[in-house]
């Protein structure tokens, strides 16, 4: 950590109140600090947020005085990081416009890795993998689509909850995404990130199918099902053993904010054991995602708990599994005369809530780097 300085520029994108691991409150901001200097900034000072945001609404220049920089594990080019004895003060004009052009995919692949890129308007063209990794002992799920725009396309990475938010052949405006490298090209990863959808947005003259990493389908039935319905905290992401659907509102385990009951985000895990045409038992891996389309698809509850879904499951005839290289469940639905039910993100939606009222949903746009930011 080096001294305190006063560092100078224009504030963009200043996120709402997050929540540490520590249990602290903080926000981030992007602080432009030259024509194309960005970083991030980390203030665990929330009685000072408004002051952000009207820096930021106004394109006001500003100092933050009392500022230490740090390199942490979210912000690996550097960026300040203020203590409650920081100053937000106005600045005089800089040398450097507050206005910057919005980046193209074209832009995108001419940076290097860990390059922050503020908004970015894409067309989703199609699912390129889907996997289930390890976070601090949470099995936390990311999906990389191939995405374009009139000047490219490259491949976007997507963390946990937003992955509900994206449906192929639609067009998004994605904010606070970060680079890295996939061999020779450059491609996104979100970050505590938002999306939006937006307007019709072009793509280049010819596009270039991106192999599906090892997708096969499965017909067949079910003779084993488990699935798990864990609530979550929509804040740290802990997983909630006491939580009480038919009250209001519930204090998470871990980080200890009380919350209402409905933001609390079901996530789902499991195994399923199909019999394919070989006659042979095949046992897979569920994911969140997978559940959820098929609860969306059978109009069940949005706050169905496991028993119940392994009923509805097992006691239907046939069904359809949509299998990738890692013995991974993208997409499970009963299967019809036609076979078929179209692509996987067709039957995905928003995570549900841990709600009393059936059919109730939240979508969330945080994403993993939110989760288990640390101070």
């Amino acid at each position: 950590m080096l001294d305190d300085e006063t560092v100078v520029g224009h504030l963009h994108t200043v996120s709402p109140m997050k929540t540490s691991r520590q249990s602290r409150r903080y926000f981030e901001a992007t602080l432009q600090t030259g024509r194309e200097d960005f970083n991030l900034v980390v203030c665990f000072s929330p009685e000072k947020r408004d002051e952000f945001v009207h820096a930021a609404d106004n394109g006001q220049a500003v100092k933050l005085v009392g500022t230490r920089k740090s390199i942490s594990k979210l912000q690996q080019s550097g960026g300040g990081l203020m203590s409650s004895s920081s100053r937000l003060d106005v600045a005089g004009e800089l040398a450097f416009p507050h206005t910057i052009d919005r980046p193209t995919i074209a832009d995108v692949l001419a940076l290097g890795p860990r390059q922050r890129v503020e908004v970015i308007e894409v067309r989703v063209l199609q699912v390129i993998e889907n996997k289930v990794v390890q976070v601090q002992g949470i099995p936390v799920e990311l999906k990389t689509f191939e995405v374009c725009d009139a000047t490219g396309q490259t491949g976007l990475t997507v963390w946990d909850r937003l992955i509900l938010s994206v449906e192929l052949g639609k067009c998004y405006t994605f904010r606070s995404l970060s680079t890295r490298k996939d061999g020779d090209r450059t491609v996104l990863t979100t970050t505590p990130s938002v999306v939006t959808t937006t307007g019709q947005v072009g793509q280049p003259a010819s596009i270039s199918a991106m192999p599906v990493r090892g997708e096969e389908t499965l017909r067949g039935p079910v003779t084993g099902v488990q699935i798990a319905a864990k609530p979550r905290c929509p804040r740290c992401h802990a997983g909630q053993e006491k939580l009480a659907v038919m009250l209001s509102t519930h204090r998470c385990e871990r980080c200890s904010i009380l919350q209402r009951t409905a933001a609390y985000i079901t996530t789902y895990s499991g195994l399923l054991i199909v019999v394919g045409g070989d006659g042979e038992e095949c046992s897979m891996v569920l994911t969140s995602s997978g559940v959820c389309g098929f609860v969306r698809e059978h109009f069940l509850s949005a706050s169905a708990h496991g028993p119940a879904l392994e009923e509805t499951v097992i006691a239907m005839p046939e069904i359809e599994v949509t299998i990738n290289a890692e013995g991974l469940v993208v997409r499970f639905a009963e299967a019809t005369v036609q076979g078929g039910q179209g692509n996987v993100l067709e039957a995905e939606q928003p995570s549900t809530s841990y709600a009393r009222e059936t059919g109730a949903l939240v979508q969330d746009n945080e994403s993993l780097a939110d989760l288990f930011q640390e101070d």
